[in-house]
């Protein structure tokens, strides 16, 4: 229900619902054409179901809107209204917000997930969640992530796709069991074949 772009210079701009402050203007007021969001230049932008993350040309990555089970990943389950940095790193090149939950790989090719973890969406072999970046496993080959409701996927640089999380409609793609009454399959990446 709300849109985010960026133009030729890096500026961002953000439109429609924000009753969770998604639009980062510091507001809840819902827009109905591109509001400008600050002065930095960025370089990407993820839309989520109620909060907007994206990266500076500089490599750090900020976050903001709705914080439950800390899906912005500063730390905390506090509510931005406007763009708040996350952690130190300066070397973040993808990002992708799903439901309640996000992921990002960084220059050096790891991948890190956060956010609600209800159904293993985070990949980090658990069922906790986290409201900062964690790393998923150890590889250093990861190129991009992309996340659903409940489940997240992503892809090596070798084209190899890996998908984790809920998989009651098949949505891992893997035949795996579920666990009785939690359609919880992977908690980890799993390769899709």
């Amino acid at each position: 229900n709300f849109t985010t772009g960026l133009r030729n210079d890096g500026s961002l701009y953000t439109w429609g619902l924000n009753s969770s402050y998604q639009l980062g203007d510091g507001t809840s007021t819902n827009r109905s054409s591109p509001t400008k969001i600050g002065t930095a230049a960025w370089s990407v932008v993820a839309a989520g179901q109620a909060h907007t993350c994206g990266i500076q040309v500089d490599g750090t990555l900020w976050c903001w809107g709705s914080n439950s089970s800390g899906r912005l990943g500063d730390g905390t389950t506090t509510t931005r209204t406007t763009p708040v940095k996350i952690g130190a790193s300066t070397n973040w090149v993808q990002v992708a917000n799903g439901y309640t939950a996000t992921c990002g790989v960084r220059g050096n090719g790891t991948l890190w997930c956060w956010g609600n973890n209800g159904y293993g969406q985070v990949g980090d072999g658990t069922l906790t969640s986290r409201n900062a970046p964690v790393q998923v496993g150890s590889d250093t080959d990861w190129e991009m992530a992309s996340l659903g409701r409940y489940h997240s996927c992503a892809r090596k640089t070798n084209g190899e796709v890996y998908c984790w999380g809920r998989n009651n409609v098949g949505q891992i793609g893997t035949t795996d069991a579920c666990a009785s009454g939690t359609f919880v399959c992977q908690t980890s990446p799993t390769q899709v074949r």
